[in-house]
């Protein structure tokens, strides 16, 4: 579903990803951890776009993210990331801020995406 190939991102002479090959299939949940400054963020702001990558590829469905032809406001509204700094609603439960954005952004029932937040909490806690 995501394939980087050879993903290059530098802000000037400093180079903070380096040739990053990442597979992520449909259904697969991924945690990108490392220590502050390691290119975590760089790397998931690269993957939708909020960063254009120095070279290198990012896919998305067979997608090329990075092309020109692609229409990448649709494709982002078939991807999510959780921020560096996000708020949690401390008087919700775990499900309803995990089904929050979505539910808004869909415009669906929040029925419709408790299943599959319900499920990623289960496979956590396992």
């Amino acid at each position: 579903m995501i394939n980087i190939k050879n993903l290059y991102k530098s802000f000037g002479k400093n180079e903070v990803l380096k040739g990053i090959d990442l597979t992520i299939d449909k259904g697969e949940v991924v945690a990108i951890i490392g220590p502050s400054g390691s290119g975590k963020s760089t790397l998931l702001r690269c993957m939708n776009l909020l960063e254009t990558p120095t070279s290198g590829d990012v896919l998305f469905k067979e997608n090329k993210l990075n092309s020109k032809h692609t229409e990448l406001e649709k494709l982002r509204q078939q991807m999510g990331m959780v921020f560096q700094n996000f708020n949690l609603f401390p008087h919700k439960k775990v499900i309803d801020n995990i089904i929050l954005a979505p539910s808004l952004l869909k415009k669906r029932f929040t029925g419709q995406f408790e299943t599959g937040g319900t499920s990623i909490i289960e496979k956590k806690l396992d």
